[in-house]
């Protein structure tokens, strides 16, 4: 619904059923793969992207996206948590913020079409980094720079994310299945899930007012960080 990917509901959720935060994360990234591609799809028949700067922004997200996922499994489980809610918390803060940051500021100049691909790059960078570490879909990074950065409208924005996540978590998956920390009987019938899900959420996303999803989903991961760095700050 608004370019995230889902992996803000997914890792919150894997993480309270018991999954330590590498195979949460890796199952995560699987569902996530599978919900990019279907509304990725789905918004290519109403929306037509920006191809050199969805190229500009994938050229970095896909690498950066593996090594993220290859720091899974080196980095300790327990600073990896309070790393996942700090970045959950940044994106809820972005979400809810947003919609009255672009109304209050409002950015008429134009860009160069250099520093377009820049600005993308380095988004792709940077989001890519943070989808293989953290197991969300790189959208948190993307969508707020796609809007700021590079001047896209909402709906642009929102479908570019996805269409980004689809082949940079295609990368992380890989490198999961390379250090075998897929557990695929979670995966597989969360995936299922999010087909459907991925199906349905741009659909709904193009209908409602963008303000109130902004928020709805904002406060969604303020409560799951809050869950998170609960677990991470009371655990020994």
């Amino acid at each position: 619904m608004v370019g995230l990917g889902g992996g803000f509901v997914a890792v919150p959720a894997l993480y309270y059923l018991g999954l330590p935060p590498p195979v949460a994360i890796a199952v995560s990234k699987v569902m996530v793969f599978a919900n990019s591609g279907v509304s990725a799809y789905r918004y290519s028949q109403e929306i037509r992207l920006p191809s050199r700067i969805y190229l500009s922004v994938i050229a970095l997200m896909i690498p950066m996206a593996y090594l993220g996922a290859y720091l899974v499994v080196v980095i300790p489980q327990r600073l990896l948590i309070i790393i996942v809610g700090a970045v959950l918390l940044m994106g809820s803060l972005r979400i809810i913020l947003s919609e009255s940051e672009r109304e209050s500021g409002k950015r008429s100049s134009r860009i160069s079409s250099h520093r377009t691909y820049l600005l993308g790059a380095m988004s792709g960078g940077l989001a890519g980094l943070v989808a293989g570490l953290t197991g969300l879909g790189g959208g948190i990074v993307n969508v707020p720079a796609f809007i700021y950065l590079l001047n896209l409208d909402i709906h642009t924005s929102v479908s570019l994310s996805m269409a980004c996540i689809l082949p940079s978590s295609l990368s992380s998956v890989i490198r999961h299945v390379i250090d075998g920390i897929i557990l695929w009987r979670a995966a597989i019938p969360l995936s299922v899930g999010a087909l459907f899900g991925g199906w349905i959420g741009p659909k709904i996303s193009l209908k409602l007012s963008r303000k109130k999803l902004r928020k709805v989903v904002g406060t969604v991961i303020a409560i799951a960080v809050l869950r998170i760095l609960l677990q991470a700050v009371l655990e020994v």
